[in-house]
């Protein structure tokens, strides 16, 4: 077998036709099973949370620029500094590097596509609303550890590292 027969045969298999259907549009993102397609889907979300970690550190950086300076609210302040660690640890670094797995990982080892695609889809769009909800009910700092929006942001970080080990499990 030469080396372009190789090369032609790993090219074929990777690419879309070994699927039933093909989807255009919303629907080729929203119900894709190729890991390509949801491979590109992490690493465009872990970009565009990269610049948003990136423009809460220059709010950081703005509040820390000269002493005595107010911009912003110390309890917001607080808050902003917790918000921007989540979301550059499990909004850029973890995604980007799920993304990257996704691409490379079946061409490396030949196989036409991951373990279980749908549920490798399933982890992104999990990711997308645990993420949503994260952000969305993060409690003040000075609230007391009982209360419920701060156990359901646990919860959530805590589902959210789920979503990526269901992933690193299919790789």
């Amino acid at each position: 077998m030469t080396t372009e027969t190789i090369n032609e045969s790993l090219d074929d298999a990777h690419n879309d036709d070994h699927h039933d259907h093909k989807m255009t549009g919303l629907k080729r993102w929203l119900y894709t099973t190729n890991h390509k397609d949801i491979g590109t889907l992490y690493l465009w979300f872990s970009f565009i949370m990269l610049l948003t970690g990136g423009a809460l550190a220059m709010v950081i950086r703005a509040e820390l620029f000269q002493p005595g300076l107010q911009i912003v609210e110390p309890d917001f302040f607080n808050q902003l500094t917790t918000v921007h660690g989540l979301i550059m640890v499990f909004g850029a670094i973890m995604p980007a590097f799920t993304g990257f797995a996704n691409w490379m990982l079946p061409m490396m080892i030949g196989a036409p596509d991951m373990a279980l695609p749908r549920m490798n889809n399933w982890s992104f769009w999990l990711q997308i609303l645990v993420g949503h909800s994260t952000l969305r009910y993060q409690p003040p700092i000075q609230m007391v550890v009982r209360h419920f929006l701060y156990l359901l942001c646990i919860l959530w970080v805590f589902l959210l590292s789920w979503g990526q080990l269901i992933l690193l499990s299919l790789l």
